[in-house]
């Protein structure tokens, strides 16, 4: 089961209808967004959709009351709509969250919300600005209340947010009372059998996801177990210190310290990790959203994150957001479109509002044969060499040829990346590409593809530029 299409009215940046389609087979969805745009209220549309049936009841939790979300600039109700692939599991294939509707209690649904995962830049800061008690940051409350709350006991069935909220916490028996005092340290022992368990099951995929970012940094979580105090009928221990080595240099003291790129490879290792955690839910519905998470890494330290995602989470349907519009033009570059569809948020101002504007990116090639259509030669040529340079990158890249180095990567032009194409082999020695293609992509680099082309008017045929379209598509065939 996938998302297949997001209709939002009047929601938080939404002040009208805007739909969304991820697409009939549910892709991934990678987002660019202006800031203001809607990205980080797309993000919360899933998340509070998903999370809403989870305590209906729960008056204290304003995520799920839909009211507080209106779009303030719109007096005409809203709601959030999902539809999902067709499951013979599900009552029906779209469901409503409104004011006046809620349909997220189906047991399926609020099976998905348990497994799935919602991380925002917030959610970073959250572990990188822990303060360290003692010798180590305490991520006692950060696992048991968010990170590991959705885990299963597989003896009792019961999540470890129930045994901790329903098992452990107070009012506390009187000091006299050692009957139940007896029974709550067999719940505490359980308790701590249970959490112990869920972080003998984190520790090594911590270790490796992080492993992925390349550094030198080794983490730890020690637990002791937390222990009633009969004297002060509170909880002591309640500690899970996050232990840090650098270079094999304990500098869990001076765990802030360390610069903002491994802070936040080490937040993310923590997030995507327990998240690897959570029980599959019946539907087979996993959502993973990542709202502008890779905020304080570099571009050569997000790469690993998308290799982390389609290692990992290749069973999730993933959203993507992004303020980095160069981020998102590189990222677009290294997913498959196969598994990913783009989108991309501005706005516009009015005069009594921003309104968002919703717009499906699609790939060069589209966009050059729309161009066409509409005789716009110059932005056609455009765009078909945007997409000769997007194939021939990418390709060098998967396939790990020799570029001519260059100090400024701005100054590489694309004969550096199509020679070593042109002249490579495959591994059983059959070249890359046949003379006759080859020798049609020449002709065609002397004038369409041509750089200096964009800088005059572009005095080519309508017949030259289908030709080189047809090739194009050749090209992109035989670079699979």
């Amino acid at each position: 089961m996938r998302i297949t299409d997001i209709e939002i009215k009047n929601f938080r940046a939404f002040p009208k209808t805007y739909e969304i389609n991820p697409n009939k087979a549910g892709k991934n969805l990678l987002v660019y967004g202006e800031n203001g745009s809607g990205k980080s209220s797309l993000y919360l549309v899933l998340k509070y959709f998903i999370e809403s049936g989870l305590d209906i009841n729960d008056e204290s939790n304003k995520s799920n009351d839909f009211e507080s979300h209106q779009n303030i600039f719109v007096k005409d109700p809203g709601h959030i709509k999902l539809s999902f692939g067709a499951d013979p599991q599900l009552q029906k294939d779209t469901y409503e969250w409104s004011k006046t509707l809620i349909e997220t209690t189906d047991e399926l649904i609020i099976e998905t919300a348990k497994a799935c995962g919602f991380l925002d830049y917030k959610d970073l800061l959250g572990v990188h600005y822990l303060q360290p008690e003692g010798k180590a940051v305490n991520v006692f409350d950060l696992l048991v209340e968010k990170l590991l709350a959705n885990t299963i006991n597989p003896v009792t069935a019961r999540t470890l947010a129930e045994a901790w909220n329903d098992d452990i916490q107070g009012p506390y028996p009187r000091r006299d009372a050692k009957h139940r005092i007896t029974a709550l340290e067999q719940r505490i022992a359980v308790f701590n059998d249970e959490l112990a368990n869920r972080l003998e099951e984190l520790r090594p995929k911590v270790r490796e996801i992080l492993d992925k970012f390349g550094y030198k940094v080794d983490l730890d979580l020690d637990f002791q177990g937390i222990t009633y105090n009969h004297r002060n009928k509170t909880l002591d221990n309640q500690q899970k210190l996050l232990n840090v080595k650098f270079f094999d240099k304990d500098v869990s003291k001076q765990y802030l310290l360390l610069n903002e790129a491994k802070l936040s490879a080490i937040a993310i290792s923590i997030y995507l990790s327990s998240i690897l955690l959570l029980p599959e839910p019946k539907s087979g519905l996993r959502i993973l959203a990542l709202d502008d998470v890779l905020i304080g890494l570099d571009m050569s330290n997000r790469f690993p994150v998308l290799d982390i995602l389609e290692d990992y989470f290749k069973d999730y349907q993933i959203f993507l957001m992004t303020y980095d519009k160069a981020w998102y033009e590189i990222a677009k570059q290294r997913l498959s479109e196969k598994n990913w569809k783009y989108t991309e948020f501005y706005f516009k101002a009015t005069d009594e509002h921003e309104l968002p504007v919703c717009k499906e990116d699609t790939p060069y090639l589209k966009k050059a044969e729309e161009f066409l259509d509409e005789n716009d030669y110059k932005a056609c040529v455009i765009y078909l060499r945007t997409t000769f340079e997007t194939i021939i990158k990418k390709f060098c890249d998967k396939r790990n040829l020799r570029v001519r180095y260059c100090e400024n990567p701005k100054k590489l032009d694309t004969n550096d990346f199509w020679e070593p194409i042109k002249t490579g082999t495959k591994n059983d020695g059959s070249a890359f590409l046949d003379d006759q293609l080859i020798t049609k992509i020449e002709q065609y680099r002397t004038c369409i593809l041509n750089p200096l082309s964009h800088a005059s008017i572009v005095n080519v045929s309508r017949r030259e530029i289908e030709d080189t379209i047809k090739a194009i598509e050749e090209l992109e065939a035989a670079l699979v």
